[in-house]
Parts: C-alpha cells; structure tokens; sequence
C-alpha cells in the first residue's frame, strides 16, 4: 500500500535556452537571472516587452513566446560575450595602468572600499595571497642557486672585502 503522506519526486524539468537551464516551476522573470547578465529588472523588462505576464511560469509560456524571448535574448550582450567583455576591460585598464588597473592587478577592492579590514580577504579570495605566501604548487618551482652553492657564493664575493678591511684596521 503507498504511503499518502509521501510526495513523489518528480523530476524538474529544465528549458535549454542559450546554453543554460531554466528551471520551468519558476516565474519568467525569476528564471531569467540564471543567465549571466540578466538581473531582476531586465527579467522583468523583457517580460513587459514580449508581453508576458509577471506571473506567468515558464511551463506555461506558449512555443511562440519562446522562440520570441530566443531572439531577444541573442541580441542582448550575455553569459560568454559579456564575460568576455568584462575581462577586456578589465585587462584594458591594466594596460593602460590606471588606478582601477593596478588594484585590479593587485588583487585589492577597486571601487573604493575600505581596505583596513576588508583587504586581505579581497587578496585571499583572488588567490594572492596564496601565490605571495609560498602554497601554491606554482610558486614552489625553484630557479636558481641551491642554498649550498649560494653560500660559497656569498663567501667568495665578500672574502676580499674582509681582507682589505683587515689591513687597513
């Protein structure tokens, strides 16, 4: 006999739009923000634009409002291309060696947080830190003398300096 309290777990269906899953039990708008570059508001503006009501879910949306929402939304800088985007400015400015440029290079906050407190974790969480700290697996590769071979360096260098000293003194 089956349990009646016991929902059965049917499985979410997804729509595959533009390279990314939108679940179909939530609100157009609301699905919309899963997509890089679509917030809330441009959700909803879109929705204002097709028509579509602010209520509507995605299950619901008929195949013509979707291939509708398909082409605006290939117009759109979004996902890949603004990330793209992003990334050229940002190299841009360092580049160029403006402000933003250099703290972005530095891992450090750049639109004019505080740093008394939030600086290490803004360079922890670029990695930084890690890189500036010795525990990368990268930062461990050595190119140069080995401690033994650079002491006999640093004594052949400086044992005619001491000798000159002790004939002046």
């Amino acid at each position: 006999m089956p349990d009646v309290n016991h929902r059965s777990a049917a499985p979410q269906t997804m729509l595959y739009l533009l390279g990314v899953n939108l679940p179909d039990d939530k609100v157009v708008s609301i699905a919309l923000t899963r997509i890089y570059g679509v917030g809330l508001k441009t959700g909803q503006t879109i929705c204002h634009k097709l028509g579509i009501h602010p209520r509507c879910r995605l299950k619901d949306l008929p195949e013509d409002k979707v291939t509708k929402l398909s082409a605006l939304l290939n117009t759109m800088q979004i996902d890949a291309e603004l990330k793209r985007e992003t990334r050229n400015r940002i190299g841009a400015m360092v580049q160029m060696g403006s402000y933003r440029g250099a703290r972005h290079k530095a891992g450090l906050p750049v639109n004019g947080q505080r740093t008394h407190t939030n600086r290490s974790t803004a360079k922890r969480l670029n990695g930084r830190w890690l890189r500036m700290r010795e525990f990368s697996s990268a930062s461990r590769v050595t190119s140069g003398p080995s401690p033994s071979t650079l002491s006999r360096m640093v004594t052949n260098t400086f044992a005619p300096v001491g000798r000159v000293l002790s004939r002046l003194l």
